[in-house]
């Protein structure tokens, strides 16, 4: 077995937190930041002095690799995000760059001689931000419905050539792994050390905007008005009333946009941001034809809905995930089957190449919350999980 140095990983681990925390409020290294090129020199200098080589490619994803004595040989890669959503916690995302670290520092102490390369890689901007989320990670594989516009790309240094620059060859890869914390209750509740995602579930949004009629907010009676936020404001009870008594699929809203904003205006515009969750296309279409349906219902005022985007839900490897159940037995560790609720840049890895996934509990199910939390005792199961799955992937895979 794989000998992981805990308090080296867990130091690294718990000083990254610090980088870009603010006391009371909580992470805030958003992708291209100040604090986020700081911590990306640390997870740097972390993998310099561990004797990697390293790299940035030409949109800012950091790679360390472990050359293996075989040349012609294809490489295993680890890894995950270093942003954070604003006010989150560090756990998302930097825990499988730690991970992947230490994983590798491990087998490289152990004079282990691996077939494969192993590399780890710091995705950039996998956060939903302007750039769409899992950014980093889309441009390394190439996976992009619509790039970006230019002035947004110039806006953090980037154009398109620098994007199409950044796409590898999948073909040169064996395998994926990211280490993650589950960023749900369930692995908590049930007191389950490592839960393996058999497939991350698809993500379907929807825009839909009411229309209806400024007027002054203190002339018009109450009866005579076209009052977007009020009819809209029945839509989304109603939605949100009808997801809450649906299985294996989630809903939110998460925009709402007034306009015009004023005080002493009745609002004449209100877009609504709607977001579906579900393996299930099923479940989905059905939860996509209640929006329009209570549109459709709507009085004084008229609505439109556009898809906005859609993801199709994508399963993990099945030779992984069963390498990684094994590792857990030999372990002796508890585990699970699961899917993934949130997504990862494990998603558009797994579209080029074959891609596993690891979680750890997540304390009362927090995240995206400067409450996130996992146990150092999870932690460290996590980082053993990985290391020997690394190897047993080595090991199988040509």
């Amino acid at each position: 077995m794989i000998t992981i140095n805990k308090e080296r990983f867990l130091s690294d681990f718990h000083f990254q937190g610090r980088i870009g925390w603010i006391e009371g409020e909580g992470l805030f290294r958003s992708a291209y930041s100040e604090s986020y090129f700081s911590a990306r020199n640390f997870i740097r200098r972390k993998m310099e002095e561990a004797g990697f080589s390293t790299s940035v490619d030409s949109v800012g994803n950091l790679f360390g690799r472990l050359e293996s004595r075989e040349k012609n040989t294809k490489t295993i890669l680890v890894g995950s995000h270093l942003d954070s959503v604003g006010g989150g916690g560090y756990y998302d995302g930097a825990l499988g760059i730690i991970a992947g670290l230490e994983a590798l520092r491990a087998i490289k102490e152990s004079g282990a001689n691996v077939k494969h390369h192993l590399e780890i890689v710091a995705f950039v901007a996998e956060e939903g931000g302007p750039l769409g989320g899992t950014f980093g990670s889309r441009s390394f594989t190439g996976r992009f419905d619509s790039y970006p516009e230019n002035a947004l790309l110039g806006e953090f240094g980037l154009d398109l050539e620098k994007v199409q620059r950044a796409r590898a060859n999948p073909g040169d890869y064996a395998a994926f792994l990211e280490l993650h914390v589950e960023q749900g209750p369930f692995l908590w509740k049930k007191n389950i050390p490592i839960g393996i995602p058999t497939h991350i579930v698809g993500i379907t949004r929807y825009l839909a905007t009411i229309t209806g009629e400024a007027n002054h907010a203190g002339t018009t009676p109450m009866m005579d008005r076209k009052d977007a936020l009020y009819e809209g404001a029945g839509l989304v009870h109603a939605w949100l009333d009808f997801m809450r008594r649906q299985e294996g699929i989630v809903g939110n809203i998460g925009i709402l946009k007034l306009h015009p904003g004023e005080i002493g205006v009745v609002p004449s515009r209100l877009e609504i941001g709607f977001e579906i969750r579900s393996e299930n296309r099923e479940k989905v279409d059905l939860s996509g034809r209640k929006i329009i349906d209570l549109s459709n219902q709507l009085d004084r005022c008229r609505a439109e809905v556009k898809l906005w985007n859609h993801k199709d839900a994508v399963p993990m490897d099945e030779h992984l995930v069963e390498v990684i159940e094994k590792t857990c037995r030999n372990l002796d560790f508890g585990f699970t089957r699961m899917p993934s609720w949130a997504s990862h840049d494990a998603n558009p890895l797994a579209r080029v190449m074959p891609t596993g996934m690891i979680f750890v509990p997540s304390v009362k199910g927090k995240s995206h919350s400067r409450d996130e939390f996992t146990e150092d005792a999870h932690l460290v199961q996590g980082v053993q999980v990985l290391a020997e799955t690394l190897l047993a992937v080595d090991k199988d895979l040509s």
